[in-house]
């Protein structure tokens, strides 16, 4: 046997290589030799790539061991393979164990690889709890973005049960946000900038870097179709509106239709066509960021797409560009349009029901109370169609009932009667957490399938003291967290004070195997 060890361009990381003879499987007729690189493409540090040159077909597996085995099997055989090595951990002499199988038997040999420590500005993990029996599977994955100066490094990981960071994928090349981060069917990772589409494998071999038109920025949210294309929010440059008789640029109001195949844009929707852009009673940045879309969710029942607007609340959009309906506080909607020409958005307001069919009062109606069991999502994220037909969403609860006086962030569930323009609250969780719970901005929620557990992402915790991000899972039906992990941000590289780029922050997470 012969071993070649192959080290990346980058000083500070290392690998070392030993090989251990399993006792139990020593075979004279089945000898190889075996190259490996520590971070083959320079982005996602605690991987590796085994190259393998054998004198007869075989298949592969690894298990990186330790408190959190990280095992895969590949279903190739030659004599020649290349085997991914995902889930080392960090600053350690890892030891992984490879098996061979191939005709007449099969041998275990374990590697040794060291890697290097975590860059010094990544969270600090902290478990706080853990009930895997009632856990969804998969370990947990993040979309980290670290604060620099005004911009952001991003760097979407994935830890374990221990809290241990064992993938991480530095994205700081960019020098822009890329997000969100996640994963397809296929497994591409795929995430975007303002200006392109980044699809990457587990070992960060960039597969795919698509530039769309310079026309149109993408933002906060990436829907992949079941046929692979994908829904994207953006901004227009040469879109504007008309408030108080001023024209003003606006942004955040278009959803695009991209061909992955063909790599082009070939349908998009006017938010301004639906709504009321003149309606402020939400928007606290600027005039033209009147909806501020963050969110949306492909519904494949009826191939309808669910809007989620910070400053607008919910809305349903038809694939054939009609309005069905508005979830949002009834208080001064007006006539939709870029100008203020358009239909009468009135009649698309959803009613706020309670459990008897009862519709609550005007105040509540209006967003100035809230009811004991039902109240908007204000400033939302992250909506979601549930398997049952209800909606999901984050409400981050910023300027509930039009003031600051209620701070707490939630995942709530609806349930909409489209026909009766009716909504019910069915589910909640957070309120009772307060502001401890409590995230102003981004935040994420998740339907778990295998579990019929609910995931909770609060992304930005009290920035002035212990500035965190929550990733929190709770049984549906009894409503009692799983598992909890808080994330302590540090940053390292910006003035710490609530502004875009200053403070380090998690936008989503997601439940997922580690695997390549």
């Amino acid at each position: 046997m012969l071993f070649k060890q192959q080290l990346p361009s980058q000083l500070f990381i290392y690998a070392n290589l030993l090989l251990l003879f399993s006792l139990s499987c020593k075979d004279s007729s089945f000898d190889y030799t075996v190259d490996v690189a520590l971070n083959p493409y320079k982005i996602s540090p605690l991987t590796a790539q085994l190259k393998v040159i054998s004198n007869m077909p075989c298949s592969a597996s690894f298990k990186v061991l330790g408190a959190s085995p990280i095992e895969q099997s590949f279903d190739e055989i030659s004599e020649n393979l290349t085997i991914p090595i995902v889930g080392l951990y960090p600053d350690t002499m890892n030891e992984v164990a490879i098996t061979f199988t191939y005709d007449g038997g099969q041998r275990t040999d374990t590697i040794k690889i060291r890697t290097a420590k975590l860059p010094v500005g990544l969270p600090d993990i902290i478990i706080n709890t853990l009930d895997r029996s009632k856990m969804e599977p998969g370990l947990h994955g993040c979309d980290v973005h670290l604060a620099n100066h005004g911009t952001f490094n991003s760097m979407p990981l994935i830890f374990d049960d221990q809290g241990q960071i064992r993938w991480y994928l530095d994205l700081s090349f960019s020098g822009k946000m890329i997000s969100p981060f996640q994963r397809l069917k296929d497994g591409t990772l795929l995430m975007v900038s303002r200006q392109n589409i980044f699809e990457f494998d587990m070992l960060g071999k960039q597969l795919k870097q698509r530039m769309i038109n310079q026309n149109y920025g993408m933002h906060h949210d990436v829907v992949a179709l079941p046929n692979g294309n994908l829904l994207v929010c953006v901004g227009k440059r040469n879109a504007y509106i008309n408030v108080e008789g001023e024209q003003i640029q606006s942004d955040s109001d278009f959803i695009m239709l991209y061909d992955r195949e063909k790599g082009k844009i070939v349908k998009e929707w006017d938010l301004a066509k639906h709504l009321d852009v003149s309606r402020q009673e939400r928007n606290y940045i600027k005039k033209g960021d009147w909806l501020h879309m963050n969110g949306l969710a492909f519904n494949e029942k009826d191939s309808t797409i669910i809007v989620s607007g910070r400053n607008q609340g919910l809305s349903k959009i038809s694939w054939d560009d009609n309005l069905e309906w508005i979830l949002s506080e009834n208080k001064n909607w007006g006539k939709s349009g870029r100008n203020g020409n358009g239909f009468e958005t009135k009649p698309y307001l959803l009613k706020a029901i309670d459990q008897e069919g009862k519709e609550y009062s005007k105040d509540v109606q209006n967003g100035n109370k809230s009811a004991e069991d039902f109240d908007f999502a204000w400033g939302p994220h992250a909506p979601e169609v549930l398997p049952n037909g209800n909606i999901i969403v984050f409400d981050n609860g910023v300027n509930r009932n039009f003031n600051d006086e209620k701070n707490y962030s939630r995942a709530v569930e609806y349930e909409i009667n489209a026909s009766k323009k009716t909504v019910k609250q069915i589910w909640q969780f957070g309120k009772e957490r307060g502001e401890s719970f409590y995230s102003s901005i981004i935040s994420d929620v998740d339907y778990l399938a295998k579990s019929n557990n609910i995931l909770v992402t609060s992304g930005f915790v009290t920035p002035k003291k212990d500035h965190s991000g929550k990733i929190v899972e709770i049984d549906y039906d009894t409503g009692k967290e799983v598992f909890e992990a808080t994330l302590y941000f540090k940053t390292l590289t910006g003035n710490k004070v609530a502004g875009w780029g200053q403070t380090d922050l998690m936008y989503r997470s997601e439940r997922l195997e580690l695997k390549y």
